[in-house]
């Protein structure tokens, strides 16, 4: 276990994304724009059109990850989440008419209707995201 500290928040931005924009990609521009490098979501309602998502496969040591893609009207039920060094983790709960899909969202998601989005910065927040041999993306202290 690790714990990374001191970590402040700071500003709550609340970004709202339109039809067809793609969901990372918008949230990340949008902070990149405010000048935030590190934030965590508070809070996210809306709507999906494409969802890019991976989840575990098994149990091994390594990573082995499937990827879908989804493309249907879909409810966000939960997304959750952080930005870390500018690189978005993102984990998502929807619902659409041919399912339930939740995992690791990935770039290229695209809003249906509108997605709004509070996010939240962390300040005092020297931090990175590193691939590990077990190909797993963990935290660690920049430096």
């Amino acid at each position: 276990m690790k714990q990374f500290d001191p970590v402040k928040l700071g500003r709550t931005i609340i970004i709202e994304l339109e039809r067809g924009e793609p969901l990372i990609e918008g949230v990340c521009r949008e902070l990149d724009k405010a000048g935030i490098k590190n934030a965590i979501i508070g809070s996210a309602v809306g709507s999906i059109q494409k969802l890019i998502y991976h989840y575990p496969t098994d149990m091994g040591q390594a990573a082995n990850d499937e990827f879908q893609t989804i493309s249907e009207p879909m409810e966000v039920g939960s997304l959750t989440g952080s930005v870390i060094d500018g690189q978005a983790h993102f984990h998502v709960i929807a619902r659409g008419p041919n399912g339930v899909y939740g995992g690791h969202m990935e770039p290229g998601t695209e809003v249906m209707y509108l997605l709004e989005i509070v996010m939240i910065e962390l300040s005092g927040c020297n931090l990175e995201r590193r691939v590990t041999p077990e190909k797993v993306k963990k935290l660690f202290k920049k430096g």
